[in-house]
């Protein structure tokens, strides 16, 4: 409702006595009609109220049919229908696929997580042995501070709550050992280190591990021992587990970290002093790091004979001891059944000739790391390997001379086990090119190839257009018959790593374009017919004068079932 009198509002207007009785007027139906309005909102709010009372009803009445629709379609999930015994091979299986630091004894283990999930997985958890085979455990660092004892010593009371869970859990069951000992970040005091020796939960924690010692299938020991400062240190105890009544361990690793050299550390005459663990009739696995010992590694009670696969990365430093390769042949005769090796060569020496050559019939992979990168002489005639699939021939140290292939130990080893050998990795920066081309030359029967090379030397062999070309086919001038086999004619899966400008980038385009042409492949020099390349691995390799992803797709090349790996392209400007 307008009034008449609008056009004075906000002014200093004063009505006159006859307006006076019609600005009332105006004033009471203005009134009537605010008290209409009134009238109506209270209607409204009041429907709303109850549209109000109505939705959180029907929302309350949904979310109780929600639930029900939910438990219905979770009789229907196919998980519960999976049988028992599925669902504890997929329990296991988690196990083989995590992260070994999952593996630790915490409330992050696979197994823990599964077995707060519900009522039938905890139960099922619980039940599985299996599940609690990994006994990996995790020493916090020592305290090295009075102020941390307290917190050293409660973090030490709950490891041993729970490996006593773990024992418990896995019932009779063989376990997997890992007891990985923190290095504290300084050295320990003298009363740092009575502390610690003398923590009633600790040496408790190392009784336990001690006592679940018959079960031992896998034992790693990773540990940094303060020898110096306390020789009886409670996990001295893990090395001194006596020998089992009836053995199960299988495989034994042994790494220390010490902070003094000596020619004779209390470590290595523990272990060498008498029958131990590793004197189990059953180990088949031993891998020892390079600090372990300073005894003649041989003084070990190990069971030499019986061991399929070994590791030695060498002499504590300061030792009397010092492992080459004439050491690895005393080494590799007392271990007839090998079938894989890994040993680290620590100085350079001859090898005595006229000797019969020592036979390893079941060897198939053999890893060698030289002092330096060459391999001496007539350590190949030292050996009869009828199984040998697998060398590598990797990083050494201290300066050397570029070999031909005549002088050249690593030629030697090519040209006599060539012929078997199926994968091969080897640093080519002590060959010559002619060397090079010549120990490639030996391998004809191989499907990996690695050939790395090193930072630190100046020697300028390289793989350059000669040495890639001798690794491409020849083909007719169509480009669809191949004419000449490549080197390596056999090879699927090439790796290499080179210092930046080591690599022909041009030719190695070359080289994967016509490794993996599709061509008409007969049958040449003997029946033999070229391989597909399906894999190359660049090492991170920076190319700087071509993409060779971009330049494999210009070339119209069909990347499918082709894998392209691990480089960059940094273009030079």
């Amino acid at each position: 409702m307008k009034s008449p009198f609008t056009h004075h509002f906000n002014t200093n207007y004063v009505p006159s006595d006859n307006e006076i009785p019609a600005i009332r007027d105006a004033m009471y139906r203005g009134e009537e009609v605010l008290n209409d309005i009134d009238q109506k909102s209270y209607e409204i709010e009041r429907r709303m109220e109850e549209l109000r009372r109505e939705l959180q009803a029907l929302a309350e009445r949904r979310e109780t049919q929600k639930r029900e629709v939910d438990e219905l379609m979770a009789l229907l999930s196919p998980i519960k229908r999976i049988d028992d015994d599925i669902l504890t091979s997929i329990f296991l299986s988690v196990l083989d696929v995590v992260n070994c630091d999952h593996l630790n004894i915490s409330k992050r283990h696979p197994a823990v997580v599964i077995s707060h999930v519900c009522q039938r997985w905890r139960e099922s958890a619980l039940s599985t042995k299996l599940l609690w085979r990994h006994l990996h455990v995790r020493i916090p660092s020592y305290p090295y501070h009075s102020c941390s004892q307290d917190t050293w010593r409660a973090e030490i009371e709950k490891l041993v709550k729970m490996t006593e869970m773990w024992i418990l859990r896995s019932n009779d069951c063989h376990l997997s050992v890992e007891i990985n000992e923190r290095r504290s970040p300084t050295l320990l005091s003298p009363q740092e280190g009575t502390f610690v020796a003398q923590c009633i939960e600790f040496n408790t924690l190392v009784a336990l591990l001690c006592s679940s010692s018959p079960r031992w299938k896998d034992w790693h020991l990773k540990t940094d021992f303060p020898q110096e400062q306390c020789p009886n240190f409670p996990t001295m105890r893990l090395l001194a587990v006596p020998p089992q009544p009836t053995p199960v361990l299988t495989n034994a690793k042994l790494y220390f970290g010490v902070d003094e050299y000596q020619q004779e550390s209390a470590l290595s005459k523990h272990l060498v002093s008498g029958p131990n663990i590793l004197s189990a009739s059953t180990l088949r696995s031993l891998e020892i790091g390079g600090q372990v010992l300073t005894h003649d590694i041989l003084d070990l009670p190990v069971a030499w004979a019986n061991l399929e696969r070994l590791v030695f990365n060498g002499y504590q430093g300061g030792s009397l001891y010092s492992f080459d390769a004439v050491q690895s042949l005393r080494l590799l005769k007392a271990c007839p059944n090998l079938v894989t090796c890994e040993l680290a060569f620590e100085r350079d020496a001859a090898i005595p000739t006229g000797r019969a050559p020592i036979l390893l019939p079941k060897l198939k992979e053999l890893l060698l790391l030289p002092h330096k990168y060459h391999i001496p002489p007539h350590f190949a005639t030292s050996f009869l390997l009828p199984s040998l699939r697998k060398l590598e021939v990797t990083r050494g140290y201290g300066q050397f001379m570029s070999r031909d292939h005549e002088a050249s130990g690593l030629f030697e080893l090519l040209e006599r086990f060539g012929s078997t050998l199926q994968d091969v990795t080897f640093c080519y920066k002590p060959l010559t090119e002619s060397a090079l081309y010549h120990c490639l030359q030996q391998l004809p029967n191989i499907t990996s190839l690695a050939l790395f090379s090193d930072h630190r030397t100046e020697i300028t062999t390289s793989l350059n257009n000669d040495i890639l070309g001798h690794l491409s086919p020849k083909f007719d001038r169509a480009g669809t018959t191949i004419t000449q086999l490549p080197l390596c004619p056999r090879i699927e899966v090439f790796r290499f790593r080179a210092c930046s400008g080591d690599l022909d980038e041009e030719a190695f385009v070359d080289f994967i374009e016509a490794r993996r042409r599709e061509v008409n492949n007969q049958p040449l020099e003997g029946g033999r017919r070229i391989a597909r390349l399906r894999e190359v691995d660049c090492g991170y390799y920076d190319f700087r004068s071509i993409d060779p992803g971009a330049a494999l797709r210009k070339r119209g090349f069909n990347m499918e079932a082709f894998s392209l790996t691990k480089w960059h392209y940094f273009p030079t400007r």
